[in-house]
């Protein structure tokens, strides 16, 4: 895949991110996979993403309640994190497509379900475990969109709440990867150098999904957004199946 086209790639995902609130890996990283194997694909994002997601948290005002309450999944995620891509770098990379692609499906599909209700309350040690799983997953697949859904249906938590600890999540996990790729001796300069010339575009990007976040309708761009992810996981189904 050419670099512009990575960039661009980034650039897109970052937009959204910025006008929803969430979803630049989910975005970029299926994207990403038609065009490169999946450890680059994953490489590529993972210093925008902890870049993102420091931007966003700067800009949450319930960050701090959000670690007192739900520390263990960062925590956890970060664990999990480096454990799943030391599986990432141990295994056939070419299956990952279609795994990616289920992700993809398993979260569209969980979407639909979620409503409202008490809040539910869920122990440390389920905390705990909910983020070495997203960990896991992460590492994997570059995705946890789907655990997250399964736990806001049921926990019904704040949705406040919810993307302010899922953000420090995406931070730590990143993290984890970035730190297992060179514990592992895995990183790929020329790639990390890309994400890196890519920066100044995609914080650019992000600072105008969030201007113009109030002024998109939610609901038809979430429509968009799903047909969008829905055309992507097909796509990737398609591509692994030629290969």
């Amino acid at each position: 895949m050419p670099d512009l086209a990575t960039i661009f790639i980034l650039v897109v995902a970052a937009f959204v991110h910025g006008a929803f609130g969430f979803g630049f890996p989910l975005v970029s990283t299926p994207l990403l996979m038609l065009g490169l194997d999946p450890r680059s694909a994953i490489l590529v994002t993972l210093i925008p993403t902890i870049c993102i997601n420091l931007v966003s948290i700067a800009g949450e005002a319930h960050w701090r309640e959000a670690v007192r309450r739900f520390w263990p999944i960062p925590v956890f995620t970060l664990v999990g994190s480096m454990s799943g891509t030391r599986l990432l770098l141990a295994v056939d990379p070419e299956p990952l497509r279609v795994i990616l692609a289920l992700v993809l499906i398993a979260y569209l599909v969980a979407d639909r379900f979620i409503d409202g209700g008490p809040e539910r309350t869920v122990p440390k040690w389920g905390l705990a475990l909910l983020g070495l799983v997203m960990g896991l997953m992460a590492g994997v697949v570059n995705v946890f969109a789907p655990v997250v859904v399964a736990f806001a249906l049921y926990t019904r938590m704040n949705p406040l709440l919810m993307v302010a600890a899922f953000n420090l999540s995406f931070v730590t996990s990143k993290t984890g990867q970035l730190g297992a790729f060179f514990i592992n001796q895995a990183v790929e300069l020329e790639t990390l150098a890309l994400s890196l010339w890519a920066l100044p575009p995609v914080v650019l990007s992000l600072w105008i999904g969030i201007r113009l976040r109030k002024r998109i309708d939610p609901d038809a761009y979430k429509g968009l957004l799903r047909a969008a992810l829905w055309i992507i996981a097909c796509l990737l189904i398609v591509d692994w199946a030629r290969s």
